[in-house]
């Protein structure tokens, strides 16, 4: 007969909890995982294309004068109605003043008018002159309300040309180019700066003949943009679609809008838009499943037993927050959701086999 101290028992006692517990843990492991199934998602045709600023203008001058101030440059950030450039605006402020002459003048000109038109007015009712006169003294008075209306569009078409002096910013942006230097003589219609706002962006691409009835159809792209180490994604807000094929290329050309003030965006990068052509059932798993071990890319997976495996798999293209799988993975499979949580289990998993063996 076999006999045990007392202090062996509790030895044999604990190890046995020890063991029972961690097969639970091995047979039932407390991770969250997900069904892989396969998904209804948009076939895409991809693109490439260049980005463009909706809102690029090239401000010229609108009345002529010698440059006084150049206030910004290449580069610089102008907010709207920011004087741009200044110009000297004697002559505008000269010719200003005579038509505010001519103003006051005709004024003087109507307030003699009107009490000439009172006064005919009542000799007529006393039947002292005749039709002919009152009927002259009338026009006049119309004449002389006619030349102050004159003069005081006068005085509001000058006031323009005054105000032509400061050019100002029509918009938010940022300077493109300077294409004058402070002195020199600016003329009618010659151009002081260009601009674009970063607050609206779109990307243009060229698309052959042979999809623009499927685009049409959907009218629904996402805009890729790549800024290297990340890859961003923007829902195209609007689509422009060209109502005529480039005669030479048969090609349409379509503006996709970005988000208002979608950030890191600038004229001239290059970029990709994804084209929604119709439907197409892939094979799809969260992105957040996906385990990354320098070139491999795996997932966790819970088997009939409940033993976690990891497995190495092919991946496609993402949809928002969820990724193709190209090859790895059948439908029907489990998977775990976190999986740093499942690398800790399966850690786990293999102590307590390395136990058993052991003992």
């Amino acid at each position: 007969m076999l006999y045990l101290s007392k202090s062996w028992l509790v030895i044999l006692i604990l190890t046995a909890n020890v063991i029972l517990s961690s097969n639970s843990v091995a047979s039932e492991p407390s991770l969250d995982v997900i069904i892989v199934t396969n998904q209804q998602i948009d076939r895409q045709y991809i693109v490439d294309g260049v980005v463009e600023a909706i809102d690029k203008a090239t401000i010229a001058a609108q009345t002529s004068g010698q440059v006084l101030e150049v206030n910004f440059d290449v580069d610089d950030f102008v907010k709207k109605g920011a004087v741009l450039v200044r110009l000297k605006s004697i002559e505008q402020k000269a010719s200003l003043s005579q038509v505010k002459a001519r103003v006051a003048e005709a004024k003087a000109y109507l307030n003699a008018s009107q009490k000439e038109y009172n006064r005919i007015k009542k000799l007529r009712a006393k039947k002292v002159i005749s039709a002919a006169m009152m009927d002259k003294t009338a026009a006049d008075l119309d004449a002389a309300k006619a030349r102050l209306t004159a003069a005081n569009a006068d005085v509001s078409q000058v006031k323009q040309r005054v105000g032509y002096t400061a050019v100002k910013a029509p918009y938010t942006g940022i300077v493109l180019e300077r294409h004058i230097q402070e002195g020199e003589i600016a003329s009618l219609g010659q151009p002081i700066m260009t601009g674009f706002s970063p607050d609206k962006m779109r990307a243009v691409v060229s698309v052959p003949q042979s999809r623009i009835s499927a685009i049409r159809q959907h009218k629904k792209a996402q805009i890729i943009l790549n800024m290297y180490p990340e890859v961003h994604h923007f829902k195209g807000k609007k689509l422009t679609i060209a109502p005529y094929a480039d005669a030479k290329t048969h090609t349409f050309r379509i503006r996709v809008d970005f988000p208002q003030r979608a950030k890191n965006v600038y004229p001239g990068m290059s970029t990709k838009v994804a084209f929604t052509v119709g439907q197409e059932k892939r094979l799809m798993v969260p992105t957040s499943s996906i385990a990354y071990r320098g070139e491999v890319r795996a997932v966790y997976i819970i088997d009939g037993m409940d033993k976690i495996s990891m497995r190495q798999i092919r991946l496609g293209k993402t949809y928002k927050d969820m990724i193709e799988i190209l090859a790895g993975l059948k439908e029907g499979e489990r998977i775990a959701i976190n999986p740093v949580e499942a690398a800790i289990e399966l850690k786990i998993q293999r102590k307590i086999l390395a136990t058993e063996e052991h003992l």
